[in-house]
């Protein structure tokens, strides 16, 4: 009887040491929750998304749970075109979500009281919203009050996020009111998104060593940007530039602007009169950017509506975007780096590479730039801003050195 007492007890401590060598083993988990931020990809350099508005981020779609143990919480994974894709954030993710699973949880959210709004600016009807049209990009994952994934709506054919306006948003736009983006509010005024491209450099810095993105822009300025782009694009409906003749305005006479400024009055976006002075390094607020950039690029020919209602164009096309507060701040100084972000947009360049053709990688000191910091959110904006393209769409560094001569001034 001892001796059974004995097997007996021997087993049951073999059982048990086999069950302390599985806990162990054991691989802890953590919830990790998921959501879709609305209005494009919203974060810092770093990944930080926690000063963005929340109210602009879908409540929670999918529920899963990291593996390979409890994080720690410095772990943060980005997406970054050419280093770090969408599969590459959630490959940590033990259950991962389903494309169409999270649009059918968008949509039952947001189809009574939202809707979609194509990178174009068109309404796209919900029946639409399924994996044949779009995709998920997971771009961040990290810890910050809980484990979150965020993604964003992207269309296939384009590679661009939507936008998933709801009523309950700041300034929200009613879906008939959009009138498929081709159409301002509270005007009978036709739009027109025109499509532009550019190949050339067309920021080049205050200097060779600094940039000043974070520096305001002046009217001549912003106006020569817009002056050069219909050039280059064969668009500057019937302007025709007499250098022999009197300068329109009394204070731009000599000057390199003289024909981006005179450009611009015949399209009618100046209020001073012949002989006037038109003030050329006046600084710009963001309303009168947008109403510059509406008029000079033919976005519209009605020179009389609010800057508001100017804004409205620009939202619709998709060039600009609210605030954290969903704010478009027109009365607000435009700096350099917000518009070389609209000017990217505009000329298809918002994600351009940052790469030459024999894999060189683009950086502030390519250029020598002392200024441009790799942790400031325009950092690739004005990357992009002042650097040529070739016709694959690798940057060309010898060709940004061609200062294309389209201001009409030796």
């Amino acid at each position: 009887m001892k001796k059974l007492f004995t097997l007996m007890l021997c087993f049951m401590l073999m059982i048990l040491g086999t069950s302390s060598v599985f806990a162990a083993q054991k691989t802890y988990t953590v919830t990790t929750e998921f959501y879709v931020q609305r209005f494009g990809i919203q974060m810092d350099s770093d990944g930080t998304v926690g000063s963005r508005d929340k109210a602009y981020f879908t409540p929670c779609v999918y529920t899963s749970r990291l593996t390979n143990g409890v994080r720690d919480t410095s772990y943060t994974v980005v997406y970054k075109e050419g280093s770090v894709s969408s599969d590459d954030v959630i490959k940590d993710v033990l259950y991962k979500p389903n494309d169409q699973d999270i649009f059918d949880r968008i949509r039952s959210t947001y189809e009574n009281k939202g809707y979609i709004l194509s990178s174009s600016g068109n309404v796209v009807d919900w029946s639409k919203f399924t994996t044949e049209n779009y995709e998920m990009r997971w771009y961040v994952l990290k810890l910050e009050d809980i484990w979150h994934v965020d993604g964003v709506v992207v269309e296939k054919e384009t590679q661009e996020p939507v936008q998933i306006p709801s009523e309950d948003d700041p300034e929200y736009i009613p879906p008939d009111q959009v009138g498929q983006g081709n159409t301002s509010e509270d005007s009978d005024q036709d739009v027109t998104i025109e499509v532009y491209t550019s190949d050339f450099a067309y920021i080049y810095g205050y200097n060779d060593n600094i940039m000043g993105a974070d520096g305001t822009l002046l009217r001549s300025e912003i106006s020569a940007m817009i002056h050069r782009l219909v050039k280059q694009n064969n668009k500057l409906d019937g302007f025709v530039y007499d250098e022999s003749a009197e300068p329109v305005f009394s204070d731009i006479a000599g000057q390199w602007y003289r024909s981006a400024m005179e450009y611009m009055n015949y399209k009618g976006a100046f209020t001073a009169q012949k002989g006037e002075a038109v003030g050329p390094d006046t600084e710009v607020t963001r309303g009168e950017a947008f109403k510059l950039v509406c008029i000079g690029l033919g976005f519209t020919d009605n020179t009389e509506l609010s800057e508001d209602e100017y804004a409205n164009i620009m939202y619709k096309a998709g060039y600009i975007q609210g605030d954290e507060n969903g704010n478009l701040n027109v009365s607000k100084l435009i700096t350099r780096a917000e518009f070389c972000t609209i000017y990217n947009k505009v000329i298809g360049r918002d994600d351009a590479k940052l790469v030459s053709a024999d894999g060189k990688k683009i950086t502030a000191e390519t250029y020598g730039f002392t200024d441009l910091s790799e942790d400031a959110w325009y950092y690739e904006t004005m990357l992009r801003a002042t650097s040529a393209y070739d016709e694959n769409g690798y940057v060309d560094i010898q060709l940004r050195g061609i200062r294309n001569n389209l201001d009409d001034y030796e």
